[in-house]
């Protein structure tokens, strides 16, 4: 999911709320904060993401090729 399908699923009127109450609960001197370490997490989440997405990819190709391996080896006589 990307954050283009969050932007175009939410309207102007429910991010205006949002951010007001993200502004009442956090508080206008921590909101830079709040924003900065919120984004450190995300960075976080989608790297951890990405890596799991990488190494499925991985298993599947190695899963390919052992797989192509064993079509191409000839029957064994006598088993």
């Amino acid at each position: 999911m990307t954050l283009a399908v969050i932007f175009d699923s939410i309207g102007f009127g429910e991010w205006f709320v949002l951010l007001a109450v993200v502004l009442v609960v956090v508080g206008p001197k921590r909101l830079p904060s709040a924003a900065r370490t919120f984004g450190q997490y995300y960075a976080k989440f989608r790297r951890a993401a990405e890596n799991f997405k990488r190494q499925l990819l991985d298993m599947d190709t190695e899963f390919t090729r052992a797989a192509q391996e064993v079509e191409e080896k000839p029957p064994v006589e006598g088993a």
